[in-house]
């Protein structure tokens, strides 16, 4: 298997379709948690005839119970096990910008989300510093596994 080095990481490397492998938020102690179980996902990038990326992408916990709209408590869970946004993404050396338009959780809308990149062979790594809605109080890396 070959990495891309940041240098030679290209919108094209992006480009397309991928399934998520695996969700986890990880601290500097290597301590892990995989907030949404064994998480299924999809994330597609796609380019404009002009070059411009377009992104969507969606994540949810592998087991969730059945809906009862009836519950306010089952709405509530199944808001947590899972979100969606898509909007614009740009490539910057080695980090991908998404531009959120519409998301699942309300407080990314209009915001831009930054994700360093990896790129080696069929397999993506995003990582970011940012705190998620989930885990607010930060101190942990989220990793975003993927494949082709």
């Amino acid at each position: 298997m070959t990495t891309t080095t940041m240098s030679t990481i290209t919108t094209e490397a992006l480009q397309g379709p991928w399934s998520l492998v695996r969700f986890i938020y990880r601290w500097p102690d290597g301590r892990e948690l995989a907030p949404l179980g064994q998480a299924r996902g999809q994330l597609l990038y796609l380019l404009d005839d002009d070059g411009a990326g377009r992104m969507a992408v969606q994540v949810v916990a592998g087991e969730r119970p059945v809906l009862d709209p009836e519950s306010d408590a089952n709405l509530a869970v199944h808001f947590r096990s899972g979100f969606a946004y898509g909007g614009r993404w740009s490539l910057h050396r080695d980090r991908v910008q998404h531009d959120v338009e519409i998301a699942s959780i309300p407080g990314w809308e209009g915001s831009r989300l930054d994700r360093q990149v990896q790129v080696d062979d069929d397999r993506l790594v995003l990582t970011t510093n940012e705190p998620n809605p989930q885990l607010p109080q930060g101190g942990y890396e989220t990793v975003l596994e993927w494949q082709r």
